[in-house]
């Protein structure tokens, strides 16, 4: 047995040794000509392979449109084992292969980078931040394999990132993988790193500019956030997390990775109620994609693919999903009064009632086809898409209806993103719809194939009252009276409001308006946004308005008939004589007493 011992340890030393070392080094020497200095050497590589392949990621994670990063690479060189310049050449628009001399291959190129509210990547002379797979080249064969960042600050720079630091580095960092590596953001610059621990674990909120934003209060509520998702989920995945935040003028939105979250706010977003309200739904959204998405993996994005694009028919639950439950969490937390979140809901009945495109395109065509459709923001998009944020989430709550009234209340959605979470969560096989309804229907006791059917794989209206009634509730319309509406959603820009939507068989679409024109006149008077939504309503179906526009720098004008709305704005009351399954699945799903 010993020399087999003895074999057995000399091949496993062997194969230890073949394996490449990865080294990524950034640099960033002239801050303002927002150039990233990228170096990655690959040494020890197989003695038979006579090249080696580049590619640059496609996309990143958390959306899921294609990005080109390659568009970004300048002045690409690369040198062999001996220091000396190797041939090179593309093989497409993201791929270089490169020439091996001897057993190692170093590659040198610069990043443009100057897209920050992208969340991909950014430089200038107050700071950095990237998305690594928006800066670094991989090879695809070598993937799997552990790799080590060194970052060069610009001068007293310092780094903030989820990767570990290598050997108590503050600036040499390593990752077990690209996949890994690729989903940890990183900060570079004068950046505040508050630290806090919660459960256990270590948390950090990172701010980057100047704002009036209440630093211990930011963390209370971060920390709130935490303990719900700690009860809810059982388990935090991971040892240390980081709250990214970019506070600028033009900041907003969010992305979602492994153990950190960059997010945007404006500077002056912090002390109104709403505006605040508004960030930590952010926040709550975001910190609920730890689970739902980055441990609980749809199958087509797990393993990513960062070449092409990953098809998958589950964002619905990923980010609709997300949706519902950041925002419930700010109603169970105490974030949010209930009459206001069922103030919101109502809105979402009327939007979903509104929309053309729900009525065209399913909730797993939308998530399938988000590479070509939603991200692209086509003038068409109002009247012939679905948004797998908006109809994931109403989807969402009609499910945890259906499923609390068929158990009796002894089941909800919670218990079915659970149970998602323990079977397929990072590390296992990655999940597809119909394993997302076999889980439902094991908590709601029986078949869900008509309500999949009908309204995930299809388009039919969603039962907005039969699903209200479960917990109680009635949904009336706010006014008693239809009233008139013009179809075209309008913002400020330039002399007057200029069109940015336009609801199809609405009268301004049948009257020929189209998306773009700038309405400058209303029967002879100039008017704004707010002009249009004050007194379009205080006026009478069949009135004809004559409306002054400029399309393509041009004088035009158009006759426009009103009609009444046909979907009210909403609200929601409580019935008077509820029954006691009703006020428990209302108590149940609110966390709170009817």
């Amino acid at each position: 047995m010993k020399p087999l011992i003895l074999f057995t340890t000399i091949l496993t030393a062997m194969a230890s040794a073949q394996n490449p070392t990865i080294q990524y080094t950034l640099g960033m020497s002239k801050p303002h000509t927002h150039l990233f200095e990228v170096e990655a050497s690959f040494t020890r590589l197989p003695s038979g392979d006579k090249t080696v392949d580049f590619i640059m990621p496609a996309w990143r994670t958390g959306r899921y449109v294609i990005f080109d990063f390659a568009g970004a690479v300048q002045e690409f060189s690369a040198v062999g084992e001996n220091g000396k310049p190797v041939d090179w050449s593309k093989l497409d628009k993201e791929t270089w292969r490169v020439e091996k001399q001897g057993n190692s291959v170093t590659i040198r190129y610069k990043v443009y980078a100057d897209e920050f509210n992208m969340r991909t990547k950014g430089l200038n002379s107050e700071h950095a931040f990237l998305d690594p797979s928006s800066v670094f080249m991989y090879v695809d064969k070598y993937k799997s394999l552990p790799l080590q960042l060194l970052v060069n600050p610009y001068k007293d720079w310092h780094v903030t990132t989820g990767l570990d630091a290598a050997g108590g580095s503050k600036t040499k960092f390593s990752a077990p993988n690209y996949e890994y590596f690729a989903d940890c953001p990183v900060e570079i610059g004068n950046q505040k790193d508050l630290e806090f621990d919660v459960e256990g674990k270590r948390h950090v909120l990172m701010i980057y500019g100047d704002g009036n934003y209440d630093e211990k209060k930011m963390i209370a509520d971060m920390t709130t956030l935490v303990k719900a998702n700690k009860e809810f989920w059982g388990a935090l995945p991971y040892e240390r997390y980081i709250f990214m935040l970019h506070v600028t003028p033009s900041a907003g939105g969010g992305t979602e990775h492994i153990n950190s979250t960059i997010m945007g706010a404006r500077p002056l977003a912090f002390k109104n109620p709403d505006a605040y309200r508004g960030f930590l739904g952010l926040t709550s959204h975001e910190y609920f994609h730890t689970w739902n998405v980055k441990q609980l993996r749809p199958a087509g994005i797990h393993p990513y693919d960062f070449a092409k694009e990953n098809y998958v028919k589950e964002l619905w639950i990923a980010e609709g999903g997300s949706d519902y439950y950041g925002s419930l969490f700010l109603v169970r937390n105490s974030f949010l009064t209930v009459d206001n979140y069922l103030q919101s809901i109502a809105g979402s009945v009327q939007q979903d009632r509104l929309k053309p495109g729900n009525r065209l395109q399913s909730a797993t065509e939308s998530s399938f086809d988000a590479w070509v459709k939603l991200w692209r923001n086509s003038p068409n998009a109002y009247n012939a898409e679905s948004d797998y944020y908006d109809k994931g989430a109403n989807l969402f709550f009609l499910l945890d209806m259906e499923i609390r009234q068929s158990s009796d209340n002894k089941a909800s959605l919670d218990d079915v993103m659970k149970a998602m979470f323990q079977r397929f969560r990072l590390g296992k096989k990655g999940y597809t719809v119909d394993d997302f309804q076999k889980v439902a229907e094991e908590f709601a006791g029986k078949s869900l194939k008509s309500f999949f059917q009908d309204y995930v794989h299809g388009t039919k209206l969603l039962e907005w009252e039969k699903a209200f009634g479960y917990a109680g509730l009635e949904l009336v319309p706010r006014d008693t009276t239809l009233k008139p509406w013009l179809g075209a959603f309008t913002n400020d820009a330039g002399a007057g409001a200029r069109i940015n939507r336009l609801a199809a068989g609405s009268p301004a679409y049948e009257a020929e308006m189209n998306l773009g024109d700038e309405i400058v006149a209303m029967n002879g008077m100039r008017v704004r946004t707010a002009d249009l939504n004050q007194r379009i309503p205080e006026m009478k179906a069949g009135e004809k308005l004559r409306f002054t526009v400029f399309r393509d720098d041009m004088l035009r004008e158009f006759e426009v008939t009103l009609r009444n709305q046909e979907v009210p704005p909403y609200k929601l009351v409580k019935s008077k004589n509820p029954t006691e399954l009703q006020k428990a699945i209302y108590d149940g799903w609110l966390k709170t007493n009817w």
